[in-house]
């Protein structure tokens, strides 16, 4: 953003989209965005990073309307193969070779898979040869599935309840998913309730370890990394935050918090930067303008200090964040200014700003992740997706002085493009 093209960053394309919360996923020059015609069915949008031009989409019937409507998830990219997960349960695998669905499992269908509140909302995450997908029920809470088949290739047993999805990390030495779960259907009530962090095999399914503790009754955020012994868990609905810290065996752990803090992150996943915690502690209660000085983007150290809070000015909703070299890329969740920050605990240092949707702080609900693609930044809305050139040189300009940032709308090269919405 600061490093930028005359005139500041500029907005490639921009396509219009159904409404949703799902972000895209880059490869090989095509963005992938699942997208919903509203009531119909769930389609795989496939496009031109460079144009924006629609290249395919494929998708299938699905009627129904959920709490919230459109997307919740990400595509998962691998090789030839993409993958998708349903907020009404089919989890799908298209070919991008044929441009074309190869193969759906319904989880509810197959697996007995309890609905959350809001609609099935883990990513599908690809492990080897296997594809990951979270039922939820009453008896099969994670399935592997077969990549190329769909067929069933391990099962665990009941884990709970979740908005969230397993993360795929090395933590301890060990290759395993991480899940948070609480016990029972979220009520969305501000307030904690018993949770349950689990640890599973992701070649097997089988538990490694379990932890219960204090934490979000409607869990969306997955648990962090912060090095190689400690863990970051975060909830909105007044859930806060908890450094745990392990030590024993990997297996059987002993598991304690270094520190708990009131304030946590509703919808995204805190950014650990050299031995800092960067996160949006915005949710429900701070939402009225009257309680936003409580929330903003917010600097914890690992001791559970907090070292800075933007509070209500500027307060970003639950926006996205992104890390890029020393600077935090973040998507304001109210209007969708993509604003560059130093990450840095000394305090908010702002690098600049830039306006690449044309909406008002009601049409809200810009919770969507961006993505980064090189020296460019994928963001949508409620009806839109664009693409933003940051600049020829963007991760070196972060780290040089700033200057001032072009606002204007007027001046963003846009390219209209029309929607392509094929059905198999």
């Amino acid at each position: 953003i600061r490093d930028r093209p005359e005139g500041g960053p500029k907005v490639l394309w921009r396509v219009p989209t159904g409404p949703g919360y799902g972000g895209v996923a880059v490869a090989d020059g095509e963005v992938f965005l699942f997208d919903r015609d509203r009531g119909a069915g769930d389609v795989l949008r496939v496009f031109s990073i460079d144009s924006g031009e629609e290249l395919w989409s494929a998708g299938y019937e699905q009627p129904g309307k959920l709490n919230f409507d459109g997307s919740r998830t990400v595509p998962t990219v691998a090789g030839r193969l993409v993958f998708t997960a349903s907020g009404f349960g089919p989890v799908s695998c298209f070919d991008r070779d044929a441009q074309e669905l190869a193969w759906t499992v319904d989880i509810e269908e197959e697996f007995g898979g309890s609905p959350p509140m809001f609609g099935w909302c883990a990513h599908p995450i690809v492990v080897g040869d296997v594809v990951l997908a979270a039922p939820l029920g009453p008896d099969v809470g994670l399935v592997g599935l077969d990549v190329e088949t769909g067929e069933e290739r391990w099962r665990t047993g009941r884990l709970g309840f979740s908005h969230s999805g397993p993360v795929h990390v090395n933590f301890r030495g060990r290759d395993q998913l991480l899940f948070n779960t609480c016990p029972n259907s979220g009520s969305g009530k501000d307030k904690s309730a018993p949770a349950t962090i689990w640890s599973i095999d992701a070649k097997s399914g089988k538990t490694i370890w379990k932890h219960k503790m204090e934490l979000c009754r409607l869990p969306i955020v997955p648990p962090v990394v912060v090095d190689e012994n400690r863990l970051f868990v975060t909830g909105g609905y007044r859930a806060g935050s908890a450094l745990l810290s392990f030590s024993g065996g990997i297996n059987d752990p002993k598991i304690k918090e270094d520190f708990r803090s009131s304030r946590g992150s509703q919808t995204h996943a805190p950014i650990v930067f050299e031995d800092h915690l960067y996160l949006l502690v915005n949710e429900n209660w701070t939402e009225k303008r009257r309680n936003r000085a409580e929330g903003g983007l917010m600097c914890f150290d690992l001791e559970g200090n907090e070292k800075w809070r933007t509070g209500a000015d500027p307060n970003f909703g639950r926006g996205g964040l992104v890390q890029v070299a020393d600077a935090l890329l973040v998507q304001d969740g109210y209007k969708g200014d993509l604003v560059a920050v130093r990450a840095t605990p000394a305090g908010y240092e702002e690098l600049g700003r830039f306006e690449p949707f044309e909406i008002s702080e009601r049409d809200g609900q810009l919770w969507a992740p961006p993505a980064i693609s090189g020296t460019r930044v994928l963001m949508r809305s409620q009806s839109e997706l664009v693409c933003v050139e940051l600049a020829p040189r963007a991760y070196s300009a972060l780290s040089r002085p700033p200057s001032p940032l072009h606002r204007s709308h007027a001046d963003t090269e846009t390219r209209a493009v029309d929607p392509r919405r094929s059905h198999t």
